[in-house]
């Protein structure tokens, strides 16, 4: 008998060495995806973005405020502190962007490891990995993209308490769901809907009406408490702006129920990618395993607690869009497919399908390639087409305007003002902390008042041929137009000139 046995632990011990061997490679898969895509990103952006969402991160981030006019703080936070460690550069951002949305992998990962094996909830990653929620739209950190990383880790809080009840759970659970409120207020719908999943499965109703459940409110209030109290003492303007947002897209109602078709539609072409990987895993039986996965959605019964999961934060999403008349980007819902994967892969499984890993790896080296070579492709072709993003000179403007002012002030530059992109631009790019004004409307930077602009001196910059803002910096300063002329290398290519004008306001004394 011991010798029979003998051969089936050796069996046993050899799968088991197997599994962890397949488990680290797909890891490193998920490790090595991370750099591809901070290359990628850096390859096709000669700048940040377009709209400067990424330099206002950083310099409302640096102010450490419990919370700022348009939104709640913590991807400010997130891109400060990354930038203590950091230089300030394109480069180190585009590695926070996909960090970030590595660190929301792995809150996939995690969540799926509540219903899965630890393999199959790495194939779930990787299948998220190639969408483009988690790889193109990623690349832009901002108050949308910080919550790729925080719902899927809420998410994962929510199933762990729904499951196991502990006050522990609780805790945890409680403080996600804070943290996605102080990415961005949208994350009320992922509450709700997170709260629609739990009252539509018996088990879970009974555990969220459990007195436990108040240890959840509990620390996620406490998680809150800062940013209330910022609310109130500030009489809640990121509220009013986004109020006034909403006034902005409002749609009549016929409209927005007729658009839920095309924004669902939407939906599932960004999730295309990650239903094409599971199903290249299932050998000689692909566009059945597509056709289960599509099914899955439509029918709660193949798995309801990952249905629910899965579809709640949808139609939460829709509700809120028609309940407060507002139009619905397909760029807002992005952020919600945290578990479709995982109910894809549970779903194909209990239908006996056999997902293979052996090409894997081939597989990702030529989405690899692919992702490498269209990003050298077309940032030639933005920059050859002299496209607004990418022959900005951000960084040049900024290194001249510092050195002008070294030259003609001689100490460290404090605080820089003028038009949004330029001076945040400038605050960013260099060694020195340096603080941004806004100059037009300066109860949006209440960290800073004009007597502190009088004593510490500041850069004023504006584009050439921004009238208002040249007045306005003449006047404050009383200094005379220092033009510059600026233009970005990119690609072997010298881009366009743009005129700029800066005004040097010494500090007292």
């Amino acid at each position: 008998m011991n010798q029979l046995s003998l051969p089936a632990r050796a069996l046993r011990g050899r799968a088991k060495a197997l599994l962890a061997t397949e488990t680290s490679r797909l890891s490193l898969l998920l490790a090595i995806h991370t750099v591809i895509w901070i290359a990628g990103s850096w390859l096709y952006r000669t700048n940040l973005d377009i709209a400067a969402d990424m330099l206002e991160n950083y310099v409302w981030g640096i102010e450490w405020q419990a919370g700022y006019y348009k939104h709640p703080p913590a991807f400010a936070w997130m891109a400060a502190a990354w930038f203590q460690v950091f230089p300030r550069s394109d480069l180190a951002y585009f590695a926070l962007s996909s960090v970030n949305a590595m660190a929301g992998i792995c809150g996939i990962v995690a969540l799926a490891r509540r219903f899965l094996p630890l393999r199959d909830a790495l194939l779930v990653g990787l299948a998220m990995a190639v969408t483009p929620i988690y790889s193109t739209l990623a690349i832009k950190f901002n108050a949308n993209t910080v919550l790729l990383s925080l719902w899927p880790w809420a998410a994962c809080f929510f199933v762990r308490y729904m499951q196991t009840g502990t006050w522990q759970a609780a805790l945890a659970l409680g403080a996600a769901a804070a943290l996605t409120m102080l990415g961005k207020y949208f994350s009320i719908t992922l509450l709700a809907g997170l709260g629609l999943a739990a009252l539509a499965r018996p088990a879970w109703r009974t555990r969220l009406l459990h007195p436990r459940t108040l240890w959840a409110v509990l620390a996620g209030a406490l998680v809150l408490a800062p940013h209330l109290v910022w609310l109130v003492q500030n009489h809640f303007p990121s509220f009013a702006y986004a109020e006034e947002r909403i006034h902005e897209i409002r749609d009549p109602l016929y409209l927005l129920v007729l658009e839920k078709v095309p924004y669902a539609l939407a939906q599932l072409a960004y999730l295309a990618p990650a239903a094409a990987f599971l199903a290249l895993l299932a050998p000689r039986r692909r566009g059945a395993a597509i056709g289960l996965m599509l099914r899955s959605l439509l029918r709660p019964g193949l798995d309801r607690d990952l249905w629910w999961l899965s579809m709640g934060t949808f139609f939460i999403v829709c509700a809120i869009s028609i309940v407060t008349r507002t139009h619905l980007s397909s760029l807002w819902g992005v952020t919600q497919w945290f578990a479709v994967a995982v109910l894809w892969v549970a779903v194909l499984k209990q239908h006996g399908y056999a997902l293979s890993t052996a090409r894997v790896a081939r597989g990702m080296a030529l989405y690899w390639a692919l992702v490498l070579v269209l990003s050298v492709v077309f940032g030639y072709a933005e920059a050859a087409r002299h496209q607004r993003g990418a022959v900005e000179p951000r960084a040049e403007l900024a290194q001249a305007a510092r050195q002008l002012w070294q030259e003609r002030v001689g100490v460290p530059l404090a605080i820089v003002t003028g038009n949004d992109k330029e001076a945040k631009a400038i605050a960013f790019y260099g060694s020195n902390l340096t603080h941004y004004w806004d100059m037009y409307t300066p109860a949006n930077t209440p960290w800073l008042i004009r007597a502190d602009v009088m004593r510490e001196g500041a850069l004023f910059v504006c584009r050439g041929d921004d009238i208002g803002c040249n007045h306005i910096a003449s006047v404050f300063t009383g200094a005379r137009p220092l033009p510059l002329s600026i233009h970005k290398d990119a690609w072997g290519l010298i881009l366009p000139n743009r005129s700029y004008t800066v005004y040097l306001l010494p500090p007292a004394g």
